[in-house]
């Protein structure tokens, strides 16, 4: 039995799939882009269950060849992080959150798109708790996912939760908030290249060297920015790892299997960003791939695709 038909092990207790959570729970605008459902906390200390649903046809996820994006993965973590800060930790609802890294396992032959919505089902667990005062400020979270009884893949990373005057201190410094100019959003490399069917869902511009491209910044993007942001937020940075690996291995028509990402500092909206990537030796579907912006390393990552 491979470990993507292990059934899962314990039975979790019944969730719902009836409704989204209250979005400002996991910094959503519109209702559509929320997944989780439903929350019930296990016996082992700081576990839970966790629920989501993702659509069969998502306007930005969407799925190839039968399969869900392996990105859902991240996405549903990144909510599910959130959401467990604030409804069981009871971290205020004012807290900027900030991702320093993240990663994903796909199990791509158990994600194969049904007859109906995908009720996910994953089990978190958080870790390394550390505690400002009496409010939680940062945190690991693991997640294991499952869809019907098939164990789908994982996803882990570490969050903070800043308070407004240490998110200030961290995303601005000494310098005092500014307003950022215009976003740099140049003319998207043809999207048959990253697996996409249109330009407005392709965040990579102009080769700027073998290798290389610019970042394409769409702040009317509908899920990249479903709300306003005065960074690039981190699930655009992923999606500039993975199109830079489809681009550069040229095979739009593979599946992301896994990815490891580190955050190092915030990018900013209206200065100009490069995704430069590098195939790992031996392995002729996995790449390193680094964000730069004003000669600094941005985000790091590795990325591994897979044929099927």
């Amino acid at each position: 039995m491979t470990r993507a038909c292990q059934p899962l092990r314990e039975a979790l207790p019944v969730l719902s799939f009836e409704r989204p959570v209250t979005r400002r729970y996991v910094h959503r605008q519109a209702v559509a882009e929320v997944f989780l459902t439903d929350c019930v906390e296990l016996p082992e200390p700081n576990g839970f269950a966790v629920a989501a649903q993702w659509p069969r046809l998502h306007g930005f996820y969407r799925a190839r060849d039968g399969l869900y994006d392996p990105m859902l993965l991240g996405e549903t973590l990144r909510q599910a992080a959130i959401y467990l800060a604030h409804s069981r930790y009871r971290v205020p609802l004012n807290r900027r959150f900030i991702m320093h890294d993240l990663h994903v396992r796909a199990h791509l032959d158990a994600l194969e798109v049904g007859v109906s919505a995908a009720d996910v089902t994953a089990t978190a667990t958080l870790s390394d708790l550390v505690y400002r005062g009496e409010v939680l400020s940062s945190f690991r979270i693991e997640l294991r996912f499952w869809l019907a009884n098939r164990e789908i893949g994982s996803a882990s990373g570490v969050a903070a939760a800043l308070p407004p005057s240490a998110y200030a201190r961290a995303r601005w410094g000494t310098a005092g908030p500014r307003t950022p100019g215009p976003a740099r959003c140049g003319a998207a490399i043809p999207p048959a290249v990253v697996g996409h069917v249109e330009d407005q869902h392709v965040v990579l511009g102009r080769q700027s060297a073998p290798g290389e491209w610019e970042l394409r910044v769409d702040v009317t993007h509908p899920v990249l920015f479903d709300h306003p942001l005065d960074h690039l937020p981190g699930m655009l940075l992923l999606e500039a790892l993975r199109q830079g690996a489809f681009a550069a291995l040229e095979v739009p028509d593979a599946h992301l299997e896994s990815f490891d990402a580190v955050f190092h500092r915030f990018a900013e909206l209206d200065q100009r960003a490069t995704v430069r990537v590098r195939v790992l030796d031996g392995d002729p579907l996995s790449v390193r791939a680094v964000i730069r912006q004003a000669g600094v390393d941005v985000t790091t990552g590795c990325v591994r695709l897979a044929r099927r």
